[in-house]
């Protein structure tokens, strides 16, 4: 499974880390050339990604940003990355957003063949970086049952059902 990291900083940054010690491909994109190195000292397994487009070929992607319009700038509409993504991939979204911006995403990467993921992250940057991050995920069920030894790789998953509860 090829995956995708938008976002390396003080949550995203760790969570990466973890899957690269893990083994796991990895393609890190951040807009810190800092952040990037940080993460991809953990392991062999990570690349940096030159664009974001070359994220569209992963399976997963994680999103790992400030602020809502972020994510919707990364993902959504004729530039984002749901139109690059293929059918069948899944995204999953740790960033802390509205519940309004969480369905738009979800109804935008449904309507595209991808599955959403929505993962609110419970404790801080140290919890994220010894895979202790308490992580409430909610959204499309067959993909986090997908996903269940991927979430218990970078934090303690715990499923809530829809992406409003999370």
């Amino acid at each position: 499974m090829n995956i995708g990291f938008v976002g390396a900083g003080l949550m995203g940054g760790p969570l990466a880390r973890n899957l690269i010690r893990a083994g796991k491909n990895v393609l890190v994109h951040d807009l810190s050339e800092e952040a990037i190195t940080r993460t991809l000292a953990a392991g062999t397994s990570g690349k940096c990604a030159k664009n974001l487009d070359e994220l569209g070929a992963c399976d997963l992607v994680f999103t790992s940003l400030p602020l809502p319009q972020h994510v919707q700038e990364v993902m959504s509409g004729a530039n984002g990355l749901y139109v690059k993504m293929k059918k069948g991939s899944i995204h999953v979204e740790l960033s802390t957003i509205d519940p309004k911006t969480a369905e738009g995403l979800a109804d935008e990467a449904k309507s595209k063949g991808i599955a959403y993921i929505q993962s609110t992250l419970g404790k801080t940057p140290n919890h994220a970086e010894k895979a202790e991050e308490p992580m409430f995920i909610g959204g499309d069920q067959d993909a986090i049952k997908k996903l269940e030894d991927i979430f218990k790789i970078i934090g303690l998953p715990y499923n809530v059902g829809s992406i409003a509860a999370s």
